[in-house]
């Protein structure tokens, strides 16, 4: 393994155990097992840029199952928001099984706390889920703040169960299936117009 991905793993582990503001970079070195005390500096940049590495590595795998999630789903002629919002939550529950999976829930729900950086535009995987929906283009403040809102809800709730499955199992609680299709139709509830929104579909338009 390189020392760059012994970095990367470390962190995942410390980050998700003491909080993602909890950890020198000297402990996160000595984790790793590197001697040498600027390395976080020298592979990443910094804190902040480790943790945006550690995001996009799993959000690489996260993306390349909803992409063929997606695919099956245009084949079948399914591509209704109920739909889509499980193209996007289920994989994201996935990562409930491995420990690095859960170590990266963790991280992303602690980061939620934080200001955001907004893209200028949507991300790819964004894009097509958008067009889907017959939201071109770049999504107005609404449709970003409902995005928003449901991702942080999708990453604070599926921390939580991460914990509950670490004491009773994947069947804890209402088991995780039951789990996973009610946060699907939280998300999916809080992106339908209501009477008090303007008529037209709203959009899981930040997907995590």
């Amino acid at each position: 393994m390189s020392p760059r991905q012994r970095l990367l793993e470390a962190a995942e582990r410390l980050f998700a155990a003491q909080g993602i503001d909890g950890v020198s970079l000297a402990e996160l070195t000595r984790a790793a097992s590197l001697g040498n005390t600027g390395a976080v500096h020298h592979y990443f940049g910094g804190r902040e840029q480790l943790l945006e590495a550690i995001v996009e590595q799993h959000r690489a795998e996260l993306d390349a199952r909803r992409e063929q999630l997606l695919d099956e789903a245009e084949v079948l002629g399914d591509t209704s928001l109920a739909l889509l919002v499980r193209v996007l939550v289920e994989p994201m529950a996935a990562k409930l099984d491995d420990e690095r999976g859960r170590a990266f829930l963790s991280i992303q729900a602690q980061r939620t706390l934080r200001p955001r950086h907004r893209r200028p535009t949507p991300r790819p995987l964004a894009e097509r889920v958008l067009r889907l929906l017959g939201i071109p283009g770049v999504p107005g403040p609404v449709v970003r703040q409902l995005g928003d809102f449901g991702r942080d809800l999708a990453f604070a709730a599926l921390a939580q169960r991460a914990m509950v499955e670490a004491e009773g199992g994947r069947e804890a609680g209402i088991g995780r299936d039951e789990f996973v299709a009610q946060l699907c139709a939280a998300i999916a509830r809080i992106h339908t117009p209501g009477p008090t929104t303007s008529p037209g579909p709203q959009a899981a338009a930040s997907a995590p």
